[in-house]
């Protein structure tokens, strides 16, 4: 009788928190919706709210070709340096981050506390703060307007040897010991034990690294100033500036479908790694 009147009474708090989750799920995808709508709706050289409808008033299909068409093929460029900075700074990353974090949850060294309290330390830094001596250092060894200006600085990161040190902490050391007794090496371990048991956090590090990578703006407008250098979101941004040489007419239908075709790669990564990275997020708080 308890137990059925706490479900009643939980019924309340249920479809509120349902209702909540839905507004918020709503209006998350609300600009994405708009973009849809947007990329196949003939908007003009002009564009601001009244522009916006809730669909295609007369379904602009051409706006996906005539991106390509604007751009001069300079897009397919872009799509590549965009998959280039993003995947290639993402492995790498994930090596390194992997093996620091097992560096530091598995292996016992004299320091190795410190180490972590300090890389802790690093991660309060804001990013903006290194902005400058990054692009000093860019310049400095001729790296301006190059692939190694848009790798390089991406290759390690804080933020992911902190999220696989706290997930492999949470991995049983037994089994890691019992490999030692039987005179596996620590790359072995690493590499045969640990490594596939680490799917969840990998499959999250690759998808947070990539999309930040593939999304970023700031720094590869900062590192590059030719068209072949640029990756797809700066040169999407360009096309509706005066200075970048597109003869075309500009319409912002078609910068919308261009801005659309850059979103996909992302989309179809997270609906691909999405059972991953809801397990990888939640397993280490559920262990502790």
């Amino acid at each position: 009788m308890a137990r059925s009147i706490e479900r009643i009474s939980s019924r309340p708090e249920r479809w509120a928190g349902l209702i909540i989750l839905l507004f918020y799920t709503g209006l998350s995808l609300l600009s994405l919706y708009l973009m849809v709508v947007s990329s196949l709706t003939h908007l003009g050289v002009s564009f601001d709210s009244s522009d916006l409808d809730w669909y295609p008033k007369d379904w602009a299909w051409g706006n996906f070709t005539g991106f390509f068409e604007l751009t001069r093929g300079a897009a397919w460029t872009w799509l590549r340096n965009s998959l280039i900075v993003a995947l290639g700074p993402t492995l790498f990353n994930l090596i390194f981050s992997a093996m620091a974090g097992y560096a530091l949850a598995k292996i016992e060294f004299p320091g190795r506390m410190l180490v972590f309290w300090s890389i802790i330390g690093v991660m309060v830094i804001p990013a903006f703060v290194t902005l400058i001596p990054m692009y000093q250092m860019m310049f400095r060894f001729g790296w301006f307007d190059t692939f190694f200006a848009l790798i390089v600085p991406r290759i390690a990161g804080i933020g992911g040897i902190f999220l696989f040190k706290q997930y492999m902490t949470t991995l049983p050391s037994d089994l890691c010991e019992a490999a030692r007794i039987d005179g596996a090496s620590e790359w072995g371990i690493f590499w045969r034990i640990i490594l596939p048991m680490a799917r969840p956090v990998l499959a999250v590090m690759f998808l947070l690294d990539f999309s930040a990578a593939w999304n970023d703006y700031f720094w590869p407008y900062l590192v590059t100033n030719s068209k072949d250098m640029m990756t797809m979101q700066v040169g999407i941004i360009s096309l509706v500036g005066v200075d970048q040489g597109f003869a075309l007419q500009l319409d912002y239908g078609i910068v919308m479908a261009g801005a659309l075709m850059a979103s996909l790669p992302l989309i179809v990564l997270f609906v691909a790694l999405q059972r991953f990275f809801v397990r990888g997020l939640t397993m280490g708080a559920v262990k502790g």
